[in-house]
């Protein structure tokens, strides 16, 4: 995927003036460009407070939820991710999602910091779907991706990045009324971990399973979550 595809934006560039993005004609985008002059301010769609955890002295790290829009902001914020994460499984699915599927609302897990928030402060990025089916109401986990310096990486300095996803995700089910938070996965180990009941394999001789927590589980999840990343 090009990077203006995310943006729908032909050219844009930095008004050495004053740092804003202006729009300028032949200047193509430029990923060092996006690092330097668009910060990203999530104040009005923060969703929810929470705390990451640092590996070794387990002490807290403030961190939110924030839900991302279509905004020129958000935009650039996604270019940034697809730029900086593109190696990642899911990066490019999660950049078309947001771009093409307007019933998929994608969410991202960030540390605070003192200033206006840049993709460097993205811990995981995440796609939820809510589905009628069958009498009862769905909430789809499409996509969760973790900073590529924090997925399958048992040294990282940060904890909780795709917990804190998933504790959102069960969080905005309970709050849409939903029966079953559902996702398919080959990473096993950490949704049965997390508390997830495994389902069927869903592709014969693959690792590819579907699981669920149903509604039930909700309370006593998000609780096993708020303690152990204690807010």
């Amino acid at each position: 995927m090009q990077i203006s595809k995310i943006l729908n934006l032909p050219y844009i560039k930095a008004n050495c003036n004053n740092g804003k993005l202006t729009k300028a004609p032949f200047c193509k985008l430029n990923q060092d460009l996006f690092e330097r002059n668009a910060d990203v301010n999530f104040t009005s769609a923060k969703v929810a407070d929470v705390n990451l955890k640092r590996r070794t002295t387990k002490r807290p790290i403030e961190a939110y939820v924030a839900q991302l829009d279509f905004s020129l902001e958000d935009k650039i914020l996604m270019t940034n991710l697809y730029s900086l994460w593109s190696d990642t499984d899911y990066m490019e699915s999660i950049s078309n999602a947001f771009l093409r599927k307007k019933n998929i609302k994608t969410f991202v897990v960030a540390a605070k910091t003192k200033k206006n928030l840049s993709a460097k402060d993205v811990k995981s990025v995440f796609c939820l779907e809510l589905q009628d089916k069958s009498g009862k109401r769905i909430c789809n986990l499409k996509y969760l991706q973790s900073a590529p310096d924090i997925a399958d990486n048992p040294k990282s300095s940060i904890r909780g990045a795709g917990e804190l996803a998933l504790y959102y995700t069960v969080k905005y089910a309970k709050e849409n009324g939903c029966n079953m938070v559902s996702l398919t996965s080959t990473n096993n180990s950490f949704y049965e971990n997390a508390g997830f009941e495994m389902g069927e394999v869903i592709y014969p001789c693959s690792n590819i399973c579907s699981f669920y927590l149903d509604e039930n589980d909700y309370d006593s999840f998000l609780k096993k979550i708020e303690e152990k990343y204690k807010f």
